[in-house]
């Protein structure tokens, strides 16, 4: 449907008022004047007949030549030619046979017989006789007014009639009407000046608040729509614009629940994520994401089609199935990772369901702890079950009789010894890993600045016996002004263990590297040997307890399989940790990473390097 500017429905209403109201009016003043000219000239035919009446009494009366009685055609005919000139209007002399006598417009010779007019039958008998018609013989509209002429004993004469041409009032009102035409076209310009003005009037404050209700639809809610002036106008501004403030801060309050509710999923280490009814991707954080490997363009999408789990589709089909949380535990082959699912419906406001809310708990970090305590304890079990055992055999031979044979008892005590000696290794390496993990928990290491030269020193020194039973060199390079936030006795633990494998694993004649060097805001302390080196499938577990990559020649050399694991837990004590190049047949390298500066995301108790009241450090 097409729509109508506000001046098109304004304009014909003023100009249709005015028009109504001049034709009214006009319609009304021409019959008014109409009236009166009638009537007016009604009034003057009458007395003009009844004068001119009087007349042809008298002139009767007195007859013709003398004789009373006698009617004197001439004299009446010359009468009314020369009353109707000057008068103005048509006088006629009519007998009451209906001849006409005189006629100040024609011939009476020439005229026909009158006696059917009706204003002269009612003149006839009612003395005065009255009627408005259109004459064929002067061709135009006629009033005519006849009255009675009577005689001395009161008897009917004649008639005498005078007439008048109405074009005079029709002329007059034509005029009115031509006049009415002026003024309606003069009224319907100022009607439609005047609708432009009160359109303008009324639909420019309405643009302004169409532009400003556009202005605010687009977002530009500070955006406030000006008064006009128009109280009405004024009121709807007003409530446009406190609409506006409204919903600006009703806006802002939403943006702000979901700025925080953003940043409180982005923030979350869990994998978040939420389906409607139809199980169509309607928000996933940024932890999901990166996850499933998704964006947001997959909104809207089948989380069939995005998440290829068949346990994870499970938990969701439940979850939106089951009025309760639901649960369930999810393996990612691909990634070797393992997930832990919890599902709850989402209800609107109304209570009426919409969806549910899926919330991924990354458990592999604890599956690989279980399965690492699990071979923990399989692995010590172990460790410990082989002295165990040799120890119960040997003394369960020397009671049956052995003890007899002072050789053999000699022996079998010498072989019980190492396995003891074995066990009680396997125990104070399981002693000191246990305390460096809950001082480290506990966050109650101390640590001092301490030159690393001389912590270094004294563990080659520790080391050196062994290294010399194998003619093996030890080598140190190490500024003596480079220092660090250790603990001299923990860090000497661990390098000690270092220097222990190199030497352990290298052949005579051969030599392991100690160095230690700051690079990149970090201290870098790495043994280098030249043995047997390992495969690389062995270099991300080398630091796991009781892991070995030859087992027999480990206890055959009296290793426990824990001085690596001590190693990287001391190194994780001190804010840093651990690393290891290898290449077989050539030789391995060990690092210890130290930070140059104390970790702020860990607390220790600092203690200064100096020197104490008995004078030790």
């Amino acid at each position: 449907m097409k729509k109508r500017s506000l001046i098109s429905q304004v304009f014909p209403s003023y100009l249709l008022v005015a028009v109504v109201a001049i034709v009214a009016v006009a319609s009304y003043a021409s019959i008014i004047i109409s009236r009166f000219y009638h009537a007016h000239s009604k009034d003057e035919l009458v007395s003009a007949a009844r004068m001119s009446a009087e007349h042809f009494k008298t002139v009767i009366a007195r007859g013709k030549d003398g004789q009373p009685g006698t009617i004197d055609g001439n004299s009446i005919d010359a009468f009314c030619k020369a009353s109707g000139k000057g008068a103005g209007y048509r006088l006629t002399f009519i007998l009451q046979s209906g001849k006409v006598m005189g006629d100040s417009e024609d011939n009476p010779e020439n005229m026909e017989n009158h006696g059917d007019r009706p204003e002269v039958h009612d003149a006839i008998v009612k003395g005065i006789g009255i009627s408005t018609r259109y004459s064929h013989t002067l061709g135009m509209k006629m009033m005519y007014v006849a009255v009675a002429v009577e005689g001395d004993f009161g008897q009917t004469i004649g008639v005498v009639r005078t007439s008048l041409s109405l074009s005079v009032i029709d002329k007059t009102i034509g005029l009115l009407w031509h006049r009415i035409v002026i003024a309606c076209l003069v009224i319907a310009c100022i009607a439609a000046i005047i609708s432009i003005v009160v359109s303008r009037r009324i639909s420019r404050p309405l643009e302004e608040i169409r532009l400003g209700a556009e202005s605010i639809g687009k977002g530009n809610l500070n955006d406030k729509i000006p008064p006009s002036g128009l109280a009405e106008i004024d009121v709807l501004a007003d409530t446009i614009n406190h609409m506006a403030d409204q919903l600006n801060e009703r806006i802002n309050t939403v943006t702000q629940q979901r700025d925080e509710q953003n940043a409180l999923l982005s923030c979350m280490i869990e994998s978040v994520f939420a389906v409607d009814t139809e199980k169509c991707l309607i928000k996933m954080n940024n932890s999901a994401q990166k996850l499933f490997k998704a964006d947001a363009s997959v909104y809207g999408r089948n989380v069939m089609e995005v998440i290829r789990n068949n346990d994870l589709l499970d938990v969701v089909n439940r979850a939106l199935d089951s009025s309760e949380p639901v649960e369930g535990d999810i393996s990612i082959p691909a990634d070797g990772r393992y997930l832990h699912a919890h599902g709850t419906v989402l209800n609107g406001a109304d209570g009426r369901r919409i969806g549910a809310l899926i919330v991924l708990y990354d458990v592999t970090r604890l599956r690989k702890l279980e399965e690492m305590r699990r071979d923990f304890v399989a692995n010590v079990s172990h460790e410990l079950k082989t002295p165990i055992t040799s120890i119960k055999g040997f003394v369960e031979t020397l009671l049956e009789g052995a003890m007899k044979e002072p050789a053999e008892a000699e022996n079998f005590l010498r072989i019980t010894l190492r396995q003891a000696d074995r066990l009680n290794a396997i125990i104070k390496d399981l002693l000191i890993l246990s305390s460096v993990e809950q001082e480290s928990e506990m966050r109650t290491i101390s640590l001092q600045k301490e030159s690393l030269r001389k912590v270094l020193q004294e563990a080659i020194e520790v080391c050196s016996h062994k290294a010399r039973g194998k003619k093996i060199e030890i080598r140190l390079d190490c500024d003596d002004q480079l220092t660090a936030m250790i603990n001299p006795a923990l860090l000497e633990q661990a390098i000690v263990n270092l220097i222990d494998n190199a030497v352990k694993y290298s052949g005579e004649g051969a030599s392991v590297e100690v160095e230690a060097k700051k690079t990149d805001n970090r201290i870098v302390i790495q043994v280098r040997d030249h043995g047997s080196g390992m495969e690389k499938v062995h270099l991300t577990r080398i630091f796991e307890r009781f892991y070995r990559v030859d087992k027999g020649r480990s206890r055959q050399l009296g290793g426990t399989g824990l001085g690596l694991s001590i190693v990287k837990h001391i190194a994780l004590a001190h804010g840093g940790d651990v690393g290891v190049e290898s290449t077989p047949g050539v030789g391995s390298t060990f690092f210890i990473y130290l930070e140059d500066l104390l970790p702020k995301s860990k607390k220790y108790v600092q203690q200064d390097a100096s020197p104490s009241a008995d004078g030790s450090a």
